[in-house]
């Protein structure tokens, strides 16, 4: 007797793609926030303010900037926003 493989497919493939869709929409979530960051950091080097910190409008640091690039607080600013949140 043959199984008809091309029968339970589909089903398996349906649950796999349920069983991910959560973490695709997450991965999403988490590429769009990230092209929000770099979209902010290209507009305010159009602006001339990038380097900048948005709190206290001081410099950021080199090594944050390097580090990552559309960082928009100081080490200062961002360092007492962790401190709020607990």
């Amino acid at each position: 007797m043959k199984t008809n493989v091309s029968l339970r497919a589909p089903s398996g493939l349906g649950l796999a793609a349920r069983e991910c869709e959560p973490t695709a929409r997450m991965s999403l979530q988490s590429y769009a926030r990230k092209l929000a960051r770099i979209e902010a950091a290209l507009s305010r080097m159009d602006k001339g303010c990038y380097g900048f910190c948005l709190t206290c409008e001081g410099r950021i640091g080199l090594h944050r900037l390097e580090a990552d690039p559309a960082e928009a607080m100081c080490e200062t600013c961002d360092s007492g926003k962790d401190e709020d949140v607990r």
